[in-house]
């Protein structure tokens, strides 16, 4: 009997269609579990060997990263003269000032604002900033003008200055905060004692004086994940020698003829007789201006013929002597004696004081500047002196490269001090030199060496 062709596919193709669907379908809810577990399994393994693997990467980026932006920091500071403000707050904006670190480190080489404050990974505005601490807190955004000041005093000990040192520190994990400050003891603590026999837990040993108390249970056994960059700058104290010497105050071409008794050596001197000269100075110079006369005295050739005439008295003494009338003929005719007037007393060269130094930093006093004119007159010998008059210092300053405030005087020198001083300087900071005779300015004195002297030798600068 012949089946129709429906029921013969209905019979034989449906059960093959049933088969290979089912031989299609998915995982079961039990397979799916299964695999889960597994995974879980293989997470838990794995993950923290992850996350490990990221935090000592990143420790070694920003170990990397520390000393590329301490030298931006130093740079800046060195070029702007001036200490960055060191603002550690989380929410403080990043370009909110042109003075915090982070932007005077992006503005020399650093990279932008937030490369330089932000380690890599961290967010911005979190409380995983890295953060700069000083050991002069004081030093905060001031600029080294306002610092050094007149270069005396601001060290506490210039030949180990520890002001001049900052640290940057940064932590690898945003878990693990630092402080916003430290104390004196804690950042000597942290310069001193980082990473020497340090065990990694902040409860014990130097991490108690680091400042993180606050958070040693978040810090402990995980010391790897704090960096700590030193930046030193004490190799940056200039010491300047200056020697401040007293100077005269006539200048060269200057009439000398009224200090003293000079004054009355204003006169007729014996012909070629007369001279003048200065007492403790060095390369000074002095002229008598002279012309030569016949008129020394009232009574003496007084119609200036160069002829003792009839009643011309040589010797000024009204009478008639012997040797007056020669020949005997009544008349004077004896040649009229010739003399030499001094009309001025000229300073050619101002010349240096010659004092000496008092190695006890008594009170000094000064040699005094003399200029003597001696001669004679009819055979006797007459000496007048006077006494040159001084000035005090020469004048110098301290120039504010923003030139916001004043020049600051350089003061200190009473006149009984010693001439030599040491004064402590930055690099690259610069003193207006003035003249002390009428104050003009005369040079700048530009600090670019770890040692230098200036000194003012009464006559001129020389650095």
């Amino acid at each position: 009997m012949r089946m129709p062709m429906s029921f013969i596919f209905k019979k034989n193709i449906l059960p093959m269609l049933r088969v290979q669907k089912s031989k299609r379908a998915g995982f079961t809810l039990l397979e799916l579990i299964g695999v889960m577990v597994v995974i879980s399994i293989l997470l838990a393994v794995a993950l923290p060997s992850a996350i490990d693997l990221i935090q000592v990467q990143r420790s070694v980026n920003e170990r990397a990263e520390l000393p590329k932006i301490a030298e931006a920091l130093k740079r800046g500071m060195l070029r702007e003269q001036v200490f960055p403000i060191y603002e550690n707050d989380a929410y403080e904006l990043t370009a909110g000032n042109d003075d915090y670190w982070w932007n005077l480190a992006a503005r020399h080489g650093g990279g932008s604002a937030n490369e330089v404050r932000y380690p890599l990974g961290a967010r911005p505005g979190s409380d995983n900033t890295r953060k700069l601490y000083f050991a002069q807190p004081a030093w905060d955004g001031q600029s080294f003008f306002q610092v050094t000041g007149v270069g005396a005093g601001w060290l506490s000990d210039p030949q180990d200055p520890r002001e001049l040192r900052l640290l940057l520190v940064s932590t690898s994990s945003s878990d693990l905060p630092l402080p916003d400050s430290l104390t004196t003891n804690q950042f000597d603590a942290l310069w001193d004692d980082w990473a020497i026999g340090n065990d990694g837990d902040p409860a014990t040993g130097a991490w108690a004086n680091y400042g993180f108390s606050a958070a040693a249970a978040a810090w402990t056994g995980r010391a790897p994940e704090l960096n700590v960059q030193r930046i030193d700058l004490r190799d940056w104290v200039s010491t300047v020698v200056i020697e401040n010497r007293r100077a005269i105050l006539e200048q060269s071409g200057a009439s000398v003829a009224g200090l003293g008794s000079l004054s009355a050596a204003l006169t007729f001197w014996d012909r070629g007789s007369v001279s003048v000269w200065a007492s403790n100075l060095q390369d000074s110079g002095f002229v008598l201006q002279t012309g030569e006369t016949t008129e020394a005295n009232a009574g003496e050739d007084i119609d200036g013929n160069g002829i003792i005439d009839s009643g011309e008295d040589l010797n000024g003494n009204g009478i008639l002597d012997s040797g007056e009338d020669l020949n005997n003929n009544g008349v004077l005719d004896h040649p009229a004696r010739i003399y030499t007037e001094v009309i001025d007393i000229i300073q050619t060269d101002r010349g240096r004081r010659i004092e000496v130094e008092n190695p006890l930093n008594n009170p000094i006093v000064p040699k005094p500047a003399l200029v003597t004119v001696s001669g004679r007159f009819q055979g006797n010998t007459i000496t007048f002196t006077g006494a040159l008059t001084l000035t005090e210092r020469a004048p110098f300053s301290l120039l504010d490269p923003n030139g916001s405030l004043n020049p600051l005087p350089l003061s200190g020198w009473a006149i009984g001090d010693p001439y030599k001083q040491t004064r402590y300087f930055l690099p690259q900071q610069e003193l207006l030199l003035g003249e002390p005779w009428g104050f003009s300015e005369v040079g700048i004195f530009t600090i670019s060496a770890t040692f230098s002297t200036l000194r003012f030798d009464g006559v001129e600068w020389h650095y």
